[in-house]
């Protein structure tokens, strides 16, 4: 088997593995180790196409294409705006707009404290300051109660396989959500005792997880199509 291909499938693996242990969503880190183990050729070409997608959406008018912009950024693989305030100062832009894809994830980041509105692929907590965690979600229940998901910008298959064609997938987002509620959230303190911050709650896991239950995600918009490339 050609070195490449063995770099690809042990990347796939590790990967697809992280996917099961904390659910799926890291375009950018496969687009990095996928340019690393000789696919960069059709990774650039994937790109092009995305922003392309982005550019054709913001000369339209449409604040889709803002918020693919910011999550672009935040991603990594457009590099216009460094730095974690500016990049979310892009999505509250995008939100003021009308998107309501970055207000759903502004209210996350609210939520759980992250740095950039985005970042999925990461396990998330809920915020030190449990004052902004209850704020964030009162944000995001009736957002996602009008839109349970969110777009995402991707090169590869869902399944991370080979088939590098850029294409516009969806997640829904209360997953992030309902766990903190069936398990309960704990931090470790500095004697090393934990500290239970959030207790369980079997209505509230219930309230979420319907919403993830219920969430009937758009088919994925394969963009070489679109634009014929």
């Amino acid at each position: 088997m050609h070195t490449s291909k063995r770099v690809l499938r042990s990347l796939l693996l590790t990967v697809s593995t992280a996917c099961l242990l904390g659910g799926c969503m890291m375009p950018a880190m496969v687009a990095t180790n996928l340019e690393k183990s000789g696919y960069s050729s059709d990774i650039d070409k994937g790109r092009a196409v995305l922003l392309h997608h982005v550019k054709t959406l913001q000369a339209a008018g449409d604040p889709l294409g803002d918020y693919f912009y910011a999550l672009g950024n935040s991603d990594g693989w457009i590099k216009d705006v460094q730095g974690d305030e500016a990049i979310t100062e892009l999505f509250r832009q995008a939100a003021a707009k009308g998107s309501m894809d970055a207000k759903i994830l502004l209210a996350l980041q609210k939520a759980t404290g992250e740095p950039v509105p985005g970042k999925l692929n990461e396990g998330m907590v809920p915020n030190k300051d449990l004052r902004l965690w209850e704020a964030g979600l009162a944000e995001l229940q009736p957002l996602l109660q009008q839109q349970c998901y969110v777009r995402r910008l991707v090169v590869g298959s869902r399944d991370l396989g080979t088939d590098l064609r850029p294409h516009v997938t969806t997640y829904a987002v209360a997953y992030k959500i309902w766990p903190t509620f069936r398990d309960g959230h704990h931090v470790q303190g500095a004697q090393g005792e934990w500290i239970k911050k959030v207790e369980k709650n079997p209505e509230r896991h219930r309230l979420w997880e319907a919403l993830e239950e219920n969430c009937k995600v758009p088919a994925d918009m394969w963009l070489a199509r679109l634009y014929n490339k």
